[in-house]
């Protein structure tokens, strides 16, 4: 982990605390404890499958899909899982991950705010009757916004599907570096493909694939993509607005 101006941070594949229970492994990069004010963020891999059920008695939580196939129970109904689906666990609800296997099932996530009280339960709910609340969204089905003169980022889980506190959208950054700009919510970024560097007034660090960012609301910054190939990012912030709204300096 790299410690940058204002307290941004930028994090290697192979930070965050690592625990492990049966087939899941859970990295938990981002948190209280290493930076963060009240968001998270954590990489987790599921092996064939299912895992134990878990419960964020008050927050909201985002799931994405990175790679592989499966299945997520939510209260008993089923979303059907693969690369770019994106999922909203509302506060109180038990969610289990199943992976049919073989090939590694990788989820990023958020959670808004970070939740002391955060558990495994042993009983999920069974099979949930009536209508499947609309929980999930694939990125193919999210229009392009536009943020700037040449990058575009769609929304994932959003106010639409029922989510309050956070907001979840993917990001893609051609060759470019961006206006110094600050926001007005704390965000985390997950870096699905590409490579670039992360600006922080006269400081600046690379980051690649797999690697996290942690943004401090105010903190003035830019990414930078020198390369000849886009970056794909995940980001989540909080509180929920746009990530579209930046502020430049005068």
């Amino acid at each position: 982990m790299k410690v940058l101006a204002g307290g941004c941070r930028v994090y290697s594949p192979e930070d965050g605390q690592l625990s492990t229970l049966g087939s899941w492994a859970e990295r938990k990069v981002i948190c209280r404890n290493n930076g963060a004010t009240r968001i998270t963020q954590t990489v987790n891999d599921y092996g064939p499958g299912i895992s134990p059920a878990i419960v964020n008695p008050n927050a909201e939580e985002v799931l994405y899909v990175a790679a592989g196939v499966g299945v997520c129970h939510i209260n008993g109904s089923l979303f059907s899982l693969r690369p770019g689906c994106a999922v909203f666990v509302p506060p109180g609800a038990a969610y289990t991950i199943e992976n049919a296997g073989p090939e590694t099932l990788r989820i990023v996530s958020a959670c808004c705010p970070e939740d002391s009280e955060r558990r495994v339960v042993e009983q999920p709910p069974g099979a949930a009757s009536g209508e499947c609340p609309r929980l999930m969204v694939h990125e193919d089905e999210r229009e392009d916004i536009r943020a700037g003169e040449d990058r575009i980022f769609r929304y994932l889980v959003h106010t639409d599907l029922g989510c309050r506190q956070v907001t979840q959208f993917a990001g893609w950054i051609p060759p470019s570096k961006a206006p110094f700009h600050y926001h007005t919510y704390e965000e985390v970024i997950f870096i699905l493909e590409g490579s670039g560097m992360v600006h922080v007034d006269e400081e600046a660090c690379e980051f690649d694939a797999g690697s996290s960012i942690y943004f401090p609301a105010g903190v003035r910054h830019c990414i930078e993509n020198p390369g000849n190939t886009t970056i794909k990012l995940l980001g989540a912030f909080y509180p929920s607005g746009s990530p579209g709204v930046a502020y430049e300096d005068e």
